[in-house]
C-alpha cells in the first residue's frame, strides 16, 4: 500500500523520535566531553559518591542536549563460568611480596577444592579498564579484591554490574562483604611494646593513606602513643612511600630528628630500610631499632632479623574466598569477618645494655 508524502513524513519522524530515544552513550564519552573521570560520571549518574551538584547538572544537561542517555551496564549472565577473578594493584607486579603470594595460595586452594578457577586483573588507581573487559565479557562468576582503596573504582564497578564480590581489607561500606586483619589493633599493640621499652621517639613510615590498611597502621600507632599521653612529632612521620626514591627521602627525613626506632608499615619497607642503614653504617639495633607491621621471610630472614606484626595471609586469602563461594551459592554470609595476629619480637628491636 503506498502512503502519502504527509504520511512517510510522519513515519520519518517517528523512527528518528524512537531512535534518539533510545540513544545510548558509553561514559568514556562523557567523560571525555565534559574532561572529568569515568568514576565521575558514574558518581553523577548513580547519586552515589561525592559529587558536587553542579558536575551532576553538567552531566544530565549534555545527556539531555543529545536527547540520550548513558549506557547502563548489562547483568551478569546466568551461566556459570567457573572463574573467579582477583584483582591485584598493578604496581604489585614489581614487588617481591610474600603477602601476595600466600593470599593467592590460600585464595587457589579453596576455589579448587569448590571446582573453580581463579583469574588474575591489575588496576591503576583509577584505570579499571583490565577489570571492565572481563567484567563486559563475563569471564568471572564473582571477585575478589585483594587492596580496599578510598572511593575506589573498582567498588564502582563492580556494583554497576551488580556481581558478587568481597573485599580483603576494611571498607567503609557495610553493606560489602570484608575479611580483615585488625590492622589498628596490631599497630597499637607494637607501638605499645615499643613504649615500653624506653623508646620515645618512634618514627612511622608507610605507604599511601589512600589504601585503608595504612590507614588503619597509622591510626594504631596514634592510639598508642595518646595511650602514654605522648604527642605525635610530625616531623617522624611519613607516608606515601612508594617507591625507591621517597623511600631514601623519607629516611633522610626523619633521621635528621634523631629517631630511636623506625617502625615501617610493612615488610617490603622494613626490608629495604635495614639494608640501607647497613649500608650507611648504621648499626641495628645499637643505634637505632626498627620494627614492621607485616611479618615474612624478608623480615625473619635478615641479620638482625626484624621484630613484626604476624598475620596468617593465607588463611586471610581462604576465608575471602570460602565467604565468595557462600555467597554465589546464596548462603548467609558475616558481612565483615577480622582475622588476629601476633606481635613478633626478634633482635632489631632488642635492648643494648651500655658497655
Amino acid at each position: 500500500m503506498s502512503m502519502s508524502p504527509q504520511q512517510q513524513e510522519s513515519l520519518l519522524n517517528a523512527i528518528y523520535q524512537k531512535n534518539v530515544s533510545e540513544k545510548k552513550i558509553p561514559m568514556e564519552q562523557i567523560a571525555q566531553a565534559l574532561g572529568i573521570s569515568k568514576t565521575t560520571v558514574s558518581r553523577a549518574l548513580s547519586g552515589k559518591g561525592r559529587v558536587s551538584q553542579v558536575t551532576r547538572a553538567r552531566v544530565q544537561s549534555y545527556l539531555a542536549s543529545l536527547g540520550a542517555s548513558a549506557t547502563v551496564r548489562s547483568a551478569p549472565t546466568e551461566v556459570q563460568t567457573r572463574n573467579l577473578t582477583m584483582v591485584i594493584p598493578i604496581h604489585f607486579v614489581h614487588l617481591d611480596l610474600p603477602f601476595l603470594r600466600k593470599t593467592m595460595g590460600g585464595i587457589c586452594t579453596v576455589a579448587a577444592q569448590r571446582g573453580y578457577d581463579l583469574l588474575l586483573c591489575y588496576a591503576d588507581g583509577s584505570d579499571t579498564s583490565q577489570l571492565e573487559r572481563q567484567l563486559a565479557s563475563h569471564k568471572m562468576d564473582g571477585v575478589i579484591l585483594s587492596r580496599t582503596l578510598r572511593d575506589d573504582p573498582c567498588v564502582e564497578l563492580l556494583q554497576q554490574y551488580h556481581i558478587p564480590f568481597v573485599a580483603i581489607g576494611r571498607t567503609e561500606d557495610s553493606t560489602i562483604p570484608q575479611v580483615d586483619q585488625d590492622q589498628v589493633g596490631a599497630s597499637q599493640e607494637m607501638t605499645r611494646l615499643l613504649l615500653q621499652q624506653g623508646l620515645k621517639r618512634i618514627a612511622f613510615l608507610s605507604g599511601s593513606p589512600l589504601y585503608y590498611v595504612n590507614a588503619d597502621r597509622a591510626a594504631g600507632y596514634y592510639k598508642a602513643l595518646a595511650e602514654l599521653g605522648l604527642q605525635p612529632d610530625p616531623h617522624l612521620v611519613r607516608t606515601g612511600i612508594e617507591t625507591d626514591a621517597q623511600r631514601i627521602d623519607a629516611l633522610d627525613a626523619v633521621l635528621e630528628h634523631h629517631p630511636d626506632c623506625l617502625l615501617c608499615g610493612d615488610d617490603r619497607l622494613a626490608f629495604d630500610l635495614l639494608l640501607e642503614l647497613q649500608a650507611r653504617k648504621i648499626r641495628v639495633p645499637q643505634q637505632i631499632r626498627i620494627a614492621s607491621l607485616f611479618d615474612s621471610e624478608l623480615t625473619a630472614s635478615l641479620n638482625p632479623s626484624i621484630s613484626a606484626v604476624q598475620f596468617d595471609s593465607m588463611n586471610l586469602g581462604a576465608a575471602a574466598c570460602r565467604m565468595l563461594l557462600d555467597l554465589l551459592a546464596g548462603k548467609p554470609v558475616r558481612q565483615r569477618l577480622v582475622l588476629g595476629h601476633q606481635v613478633i619480637l626478634r633482635d632489631s628491636t632488642k635492648m643494648v645494655l651500655p658497655r
